[in-house]
């Protein structure tokens, strides 16, 4: 198998290639106006799920820095709101998750579809659904 197609490789270009598109926006961001809701109730910047016992979880990311941890296989609807930015919905199902609304024009990372148990090693994307308009990603990795 060629080096470039290996698995690894595969996702360490891709890591690598979205870190370079989350830091290269212009738009100044105001990390203290970011409003993060899961089921409806709000929820602190830079917190995570107090135990998780999953052998997966989900990170998010906003402008590079984590401002969520929760385990793979609870069901949540998470709003990230950042005024003057966007607002993204990420939807976990306890099977998948994916972005289920992004007010973004392309709507890429709504189109990148879910990420399961059993695909998250093997899509281009790896584990990740990225927003770049909004700086914003969603990855599902080992805990």
């Amino acid at each position: 198998m060629n080096q470039l197609m290996k698995p690894r490789t595969v996702w360490l270009v891709s890591l690598l290639l979205t870190g370079a598109l989350l830091m290269s926006g212009c738009a100044e961001r105001r990390k203290d106006a970011l409003s993060i809701t899961v089921d409806g109730r709000a929820w602190s910047e830079h917190a995570s799920a107090s135990q998780i016992s999953d052998d997966l979880e989900v990170h998010i990311t906003v402008d590079g820095e984590p401002v969520l941890t929760l385990p793979f296989s609870e069901a949540h609807t998470i709003d990230i709101l950042q005024p003057g930015v966007g607002e993204n919905t990420v939807q976990m199902t306890g099977d998948a998750v994916y972005m289920a609304h992004a007010d973004c024009e392309n709507q890429d990372c709504v189109s990148m579809g879910e990420v399961t148990r059993e695909n998250h090693e093997l899509r281009v994307m790896g584990g990740f659904i990225v927003c770049l308009p909004h700086k914003l990603s969603v990855e599902v990795r080992g805990n």
